[in-house]
């Protein structure tokens, strides 16, 4: 039996660069608060817990005047975060990919132009909060294209409309919408805020998913990218499963399988597709 990995998988630039900034932080004195999760891993999240960083969902959590760190996750928050932040005293450590960075500003200046900001994305997704409120919480959410339904009323007249994409969603799906939209809406400006390392890895995944007998994708089932992954893989008619560590590898699936791709999330560590490898070449 074969083992193949994708080119691009695990943790990419900005997941790396947010990891590495919050573990400098664990040698601090202060206190730690990390805001939401650094990244959808729950391995990850398990070592800073062990490493005393305690997790709060909103601000009102955390006593004022602590002096301590606040982390800002890789996802990225909406503007009223740092100035709740600041009122309690927090030094504000942001680890907020720059590719998210790119599309608050691309979603702020379309809203300060008057357009009708439309972001392609999972509605519960803390990356997707945050652009929302990038837009002074004005923003339309669109998973899909029934969703268009839901705001037909705004798009009519002179509407101006400006689209971006969630930075983890497959460009496929995302030019679906933009294609439906500029359908209904004359005046409409696009922009592709897909990451660069998202789509490279997908096209990986699609690639080597083409020459395999069975798929894996490794990753936490609460990660959006590799839920992605997960779709492309099983699109291409490979046999794909996804786990979230060594524990779920179902030996089953290996059964007359000569050759095993393996791709990951952007927020899975290293060791968890070493771990995975390495059983893999046992058996």
């Amino acid at each position: 039996m074969e083992v193949l990995i994708a080119e691009h998988a695990g943790f990419c630039e900005g997941v790396k660069s947010a990891y590495r900034i919050a573990l400098e932080q664990t040698e601090a004195s202060r206190p730690v608060f990390m805001l939401g999760n650094l990244v959808h891993n729950t391995q990850v999240i398990e070592k800073f817990k062990n490493l005393r960083v305690k997790t709060v969902k909103s601000l009102s959590e955390i006593p004022k005047n602590t002096g301590g760190i606040l982390l800002i996750s890789a996802h990225g928050v909406s503007p009223e975060i740092y100035q709740e932040a600041e009122k309690l005293g927090l030094e504000i450590v942001d680890t907020t990919c720059s590719w998210v960075r790119k599309a608050q500003r691309i979603t702020k200046e379309l809203t300060e132009e008057g357009r009708l900001v439309i972001i392609v994305g999972d509605k519960g997704h803390p990356e997707v909060k945050g652009l929302v409120g990038w837009s002074g919480g004005k923003a339309k959410v669109v998973e899909d294209i029934k969703d268009i339904e839901e705001i037909k009323g705004e798009l009519g007249g002179e509407a101006k409309v400006g689209i971006l994409a969630q930075t983890t969603q497959a460009e496929e799906h995302f030019r679906k919408i933009v294609s439906e939209l500029r359908k209904r809406v004359a005046d409409v400006k696009d922009f592709n805020t897909i990451c660069g390392s998202t789509s490279r890895r997908q096209q990986a995944a699609v690639k080597l998913a083409g020459k395999v007998d069975l798929m894996l994708v490794i990753g936490d089932k609460m990660s959006a990218n590799t839920r992605r992954l997960t779709e492309l893989c099983t699109k291409t008619g490979t046999e794909t499963h996804q786990i979230q560590t060594v524990k779920e590898l179902e030996s089953s699936w290996l059964t007359d399988k000569k050759k095993i791709g393996i791709t990951a999330g952007a927020s899975t560590p290293d060791w968890i597709i070493k771990e995975v490898v390495e059983n893999l070449k046992k058996i």
